[in-house]
């Protein structure tokens, strides 16, 4: 594969992953506004960074999610609260432009 050719392939999975971890944040902010209401339990914060950059954590009964992102770089982690599951999005552009790409569930 040539050079364009992973570029754009890393390009479209970053912009795959993105917006699966953003979808699946936005639903969690919904799950944590119901238990809100109902039990006036679950957490969702956004914390701004010292040096640029913002942290997200959204806790629901059920699971616990962080999003982090800096400049052109970002990580999602999502894990249940008991442990059984788990996902990890890792999407980093390095100085020379470049994209660097990782992902695990369990």
């Amino acid at each position: 594969m040539s050079s364009t050719g992973t570029t754009s392939a890393k390009r479209a999975q970053a912009i795959r992953m993105h917006n699966e971890a953003t979808v699946r944040l936005k639903e969690l902010r919904q799950i944590v506004q119901s238990e809100v209401i109902g039990s006036g339990q679950g957490t969702d914060e956004i914390i701004q960074l010292q040096g640029g950059g913002e942290l997200h954590f959204v806790n629901t009964k059920n699971t616990r999610a962080y999003y982090l992102n800096h400049e052109e770089s970002w990580l999602y982690l999502e894990r249940e609260n008991d442990g059984t599951s788990g996902t990890l999005y890792i999407v980093r552009r390095l100085q020379d432009g470049r994209l660097v790409t990782k992902s695990m569930q369990d």
